[in-house]
C-alpha cells in the first residue's frame, strides 16, 4: 500500500520519511482501509434500494417475489437495524440482543413492523440504522465477532458488510426486474 509523505511521514531536506510500521500495524491498516470501502459500498447498495423504491408510484403494489417493493424495504430496515444494535452493543461493550427465529419468522416480522409507514418513514429507519453502522464498525477490532442470529454463526466486520450488501443488492435487482415487468405490462 503506497503511502504519501503529507498523510504519514514528514519532509526532511525535500525527502519523505514514512515512519516504519510494524506487521501488525500494516495489517491492520489494510482491515481499516478495507472496512472503509466495504462500508462505503454498503452506503452506496443502501442509497440504490431507497431510490429505486421511492420511484416506484405506489410501491405497496409493485409484487416482487412475495412480497410489495414497500414489504421488501421494511424487510431491509429490519434486518439493518438488527446489524446497527448489534454492532452499536458491541462498540458500548453490551451483549448484543439477538434476534432469534427462524428465517421465514423474521422476515415476516420484519414485514409485519413496517406495513404501516410510509416508505420515508422506512427510509429513515434505513438510514439511522446505516449511520449507526457507519459509526460503530470502523471502531470494532480486527477479530471481532458481530453476532446475525441465534443458531447462526458470527462474522468478522468485513464479512457482514459484505454480506449485508449482497443482501441489499440482491433486493435491489428483485425490485428492478419487478419495475422492468411493470413497464412492459
Amino acid at each position: 500500500m503506497a503511502t504519501s509523505c503529507a498523510s504519514a511521514g514528514r519532509l526532511d531536506g525535500g525527502v519523505c520519511i514514512v515512519p516504519p510500521r510494524t506487521r501488525q500495524q500494516t495489517a491492520s491498516s489494510r482491515a481499516q482501509t478495507s472496512r472503509q470501502e466495504l462500508l462505503e459500498q454498503l452506503d452506496e447498495a443502501v442509497r440504490q434500494i431507497i431510490a429505486a423504491v421511492r420511484q416506484i408510484e405506489h410501491p405497496e403494489s409493485l409484487r416482487v417475489d412475495d412480497w410489495s417493493a414497500k414489504d421488501t424495504l421494511g424487510h431491509i430496515a429490519f434486518w439493518h437495524e438488527s446489524f446497527a444494535r448489534n454492532v452499536n452493543a458491541l462498540v458500548d461493550g453490551r451483549e448484543p440482543d439477538v434476534l432469534e427465529g427462524t428465517y421465514p419468522s423474521l422476515n415476516q416480522r420484519g414485514v409485519e413492523v413496517s406495513r404501516a409507514m410510509s416508505v420515508s418513514r422506512i427510509a429513515g429507519r434505513i438510514r439511522r440504522a446505516q449511520a449507526t453502522i457507519r459509526r460503530c464498525i470502523v471502531k470494532l477490532p480486527a477479530g471481532t465477532a458481530i453476532p446475525y442470529r441465534k443458531g447462526s454463526r458470527d462474522y468478522s466486520p468485513e464479512e457482514h458488510l459484505v454480506t449485508v450488501r449482497g443482501h441489499v443488492i440482491a433486493h435491489l435487482h428483485r425490485v428492478e426486474r419487478a419495475r422492468r415487468r411493470r413497464r412492459r405490462d
